[in-house]
């Protein structure tokens, strides 16, 4: 095929957005796709400038080839940043870059990018290169569209919506037995808080599958991780947060994960120190912003938490944070810590608005426990008026504070306390 010739097979036409610092290979990449006639064109001389395009016209774009080795912003910040928005799932990324390491390797595998053009490039490469993107993109099975939901879907925790798309021929069978998806099946279960399932599963799919590329493990890696963490066993995320973050230096999750994991064993110097590596990389990391609030919390800087959780943008609550804040606040009262509990819970109200029921409820409880009826009663009622409806199946007493009424059971409360005093 003679440089600039159209490859007609591959299906439709597409977008690309062509971001690249250097004007003229922008536009020889832009005047061989044009050419083609296979490809409409975009172009961007920066990262900041690309993430302004893809904000206002994402939904007319295809395909993005990025350079890994921009000015304005590294190339494995750009990407991740656009890998947690589901606004760009149906995006196919193509790297291009002189020299592509064995890290980016690991980092653009598990950041399901699976293109790259080594530069320099002559045309007819390129142009072979991208018509194999193109026809990939038109040939992308449904299923795997739905893979991509059904993440999004896990991440922003919508139960019932998950439940709904796992009913989908094939979607469950990919999960089970494709390694680059094994890792939906732990988080189904985490986000089902059926934590030490998640463990075996995961556990199950590593002792079977040792044969598997390294880079396919990662994302397992990383979610056994999550679950080991949620059922307290933080010695063990670590490890395996470390190991991830030797294989895959520039993913930023795993930063933010080793941080999350060393907070858990009360190591909050080491936490904030790798929650501020992820945010040297890219200020607006809103994982390491949460981490940064967490730690500052746990730590009595209340004020310092306030302005590390004033800079997050979009949505950050999930029931993970929320679970986080109740289980240090527990770990106070049981310490004999309550005067302790009630400011940090006060203080965590201000981080939540769907997810502060439980918090409400927790801080009643320290209230409860410090003796001051009315302030416990005040926090159940309104942890009573969220829409947590989980909390009085849950919550015995609050069930109790319902069916008796507040002067009843404020009534028995004095009754039960006069009785302790004899």
């Amino acid at each position: 095929m003679a440089d600039g010739e159209a490859n007609t097979s591959g299906g439709d036409k597409v977008c690309v957005l062509i971001v690249e610092e250097k004007s003229d290979l922008r536009t020889f990449f832009m005047g061989v796709l044009t050419k083609s006639g296979n490809f409409e064109v975009k172009n961007s001389a920066s990262a900041k400038e690309a993430l302004e395009i893809l904000a206002k016209e994402s939904a007319s774009i295809q395909i993005v080839a990025f350079d890994w080795q921009m000015t304005d912003m590294s190339g494995y910040v750009f990407i991740q940043r656009l890998r947690r928005d589901p606004l760009y799932d149906h995006i196919e990324f193509v790297v291009c870059s002189q020299v592509i390491t064995p890290e980016d390797s690991f980092l653009m595998v598990e950041l399901d990018v699976y293109h790259s053009i080594i530069k320099p490039v002559n045309a007819n490469d390129y142009l072979k290169m991208m018509e194999v993107v193109r026809a990939d993109y038109n040939q992308s099975k449904s299923t795997t569209l739905k893979l991509k939901e059904l993440h999004h879907l896990l991440n922003e925790e919508k139960i019932l919506e998950c439940d709904e798309l796992l009913k989908t021929p094939g979607i469950e069978d990919e999960i089970n037995k494709n390694p680059r998806y094994v890792y939906l099946g732990g988080e189904i279960r985490i986000l089902k808080k059926q934590y030490g399932e998640a463990v075996e599963f995961l556990k199950n799919f590593f002792k079977n599958k040792q044969e598997n590329p390294a880079e396919e493990n990662l994302k397992s890696l990383n979610t056994l991780g999550k679950a080991l963490c949620m059922v307290g066993r933080f010695d063990e995320a670590l490890l395996i947060y470390q190991k991830l973050e030797n294989k895959s230096p520039n993913n930023l999750n795993h930063k933010v994960m080793v941080g999350d994991a060393l907070l858990g064993l009360d190591d909050i110097a080491g936490a904030e120190e790798k929650y501020n590596e992820a945010l040297d990389a890219d200020p607006a990391h809103k994982d390491a912003l949460i981490g940064m609030t967490k730690a500052n919390s746990v730590n009595g800087n209340f004020d310092k938490a306030k302005s590390f959780f004033e800079k997050i943008e979009g949505n950050f609550e999930s029931r993970t944070l929320a679970s986080f804040y109740n289980n240090k606040g527990v770990a106070l009262v049981r310490n004999g810590k309550v005067k302790e509990a009630i400011l940090f819970y006060e203080n965590a109200l201000q981080f939540f608005d769907k997810f502060k029921g439980h918090v409400y409820f927790n801080l009643g409880m320290a209230y409860y426990r410090d003796g001051n009826i009315a302030s416990a009663l005040s926090c159940f009622q309104a942890a009573l008026a969220t829409d947590e409806l989980d909390l009085l199946a849950e919550k015995k007493i609050l069930k109790e504070f319902q069916e008796k009424g507040i002067e009843k059971f404020t009534a028995d409360y004095k009754d039960k306390m006069a009785r302790k005093q004899k």
